[in-house]
């Protein structure tokens, strides 16, 4: 990152854009740091981590590590994203309990406009690339017809948990906090944050387990995505752009509760009398703020981006 590119204000507000959006079962980290910008460059960063840092540390050459490793981008990115979720995590659950329909809504017009978004960013489609996208849909259908697990949430189960759900966080389109939900750890996680924010020390190996097992998850998977996006930007593109097609019913803000043993799919439906329900017609506010927002962060960004 050229220096004074990016204004570290400005990155640590995306960085709680995507903490919140990692909070939420159903919207994805990922997803949001494509819509700010930062998507590329937060991946290459994490690939070029490595071992070096604690040599270089124990030096005293904290200026060189700050300028090899992008260090400033890193911290206040994910200084954002750890403040949204430590935060915000409760005030988020109260609105999913207590505001869904405008909070589905909005998330739902902020996916759909990225997904239009990044159409134009794939360069040339063939039939190879159709194909890697109808295979995100796929895989994110696939995803949203499992059942949620009743597993014990001990110490070693949550270490595979955040190796599992810390690789969805970084995937547009998948949901790291539905996945934790299809684990059955989302709950005992949120209890989790809570506790270590009162400094409760019960919790500390229970959020050290999750926090090193999505350590290790980021730095094997960011590998792969780095390599995919140098090498087949247009297929990972696609697959990415399907990822997020695929999760648009889990975002949709009507969602009957009365068989919860039926697929999504089937839970889905419009209010009656849509245009005369002050209900559809708030939804439907909120579905164009999340849309138009999308066009602003992208007109923005163009504008200043030398700045």
């Amino acid at each position: 990152m050229k220096k004074g590119s990016k204004p570290y204000i400005a990155l640590f507000i995306k960085g709680m854009m995507m903490g919140i959006a990692d909070i939420i079962p159903g919207v994805s980290g990922g997803t949001i740091a494509i819509i700010t910008g930062v998507y590329e460059e937060f991946l290459f960063t994490l690939n070029n981590l490595d071992l070096n840092v604690l040599k270089l540390f124990k030096k005293g050459k904290f200026k060189e590590v700050l300028n090899k490793y992008n260090l400033i981008f890193l911290l206040s990115l994910a200084s954002g994203i750890l403040s949204s979720i430590f935060l915000l995590s409760h005030s988020i659950v109260y609105l999913i309990e207590n505001y869904p329909i405008l909070l589905w809504s909005f998330f739902l017009g902020l996916i759909t406009s990225s997904i239009f978004y990044l159409f134009k960013e794939i360069n040339k489609w063939t039939k190879k690339v159709l194909l890697f996208n109808l295979l995100g849909i796929g895989i994110s259908l696939l995803v949203l017809t499992l059942n949620p697990s009743s597993q014990e949430t001990n110490p070693a189960y949550l270490f595979i948990c955040g190796m599992i759900s810390i690789t969805a966080m970084l995937l547009p389109g998948v949901s790291g906090a539905y996945i934790l939900i299809l684990l059955g750890a989302y709950e005992t996680m949120l209890k989790t944050i809570k506790e270590i924010v009162s400094l409760n020390s019960e919790y500390f190996l229970n959020f050290l387990s999750f926090v090193m097992g999505a350590l290790l998850s980021v730095k094997l998977f960011s590998k792969l995505l780095t390599w995919s996006y140098n090498k087949h930007k247009n297929y990972t593109l696609s697959c990415l752009v399907g990822f997020m097609i695929g999760s648009l019913p889990a975002l949709w803000p009507w969602k009957s509760e009365s068989n919860t043993d039926e697929l999504l799919f089937y839970k889905l439906y419009i209010p009656d009398n849509s245009f005369m329900n002050s209900e559809f017609i708030s939804g439907l506010l909120f579905f164009m703020f999340g849309f138009v927002l999308v066009l602003i962060i992208d007109f923005l960004g163009k504008k200043y981006k030398n700045v």
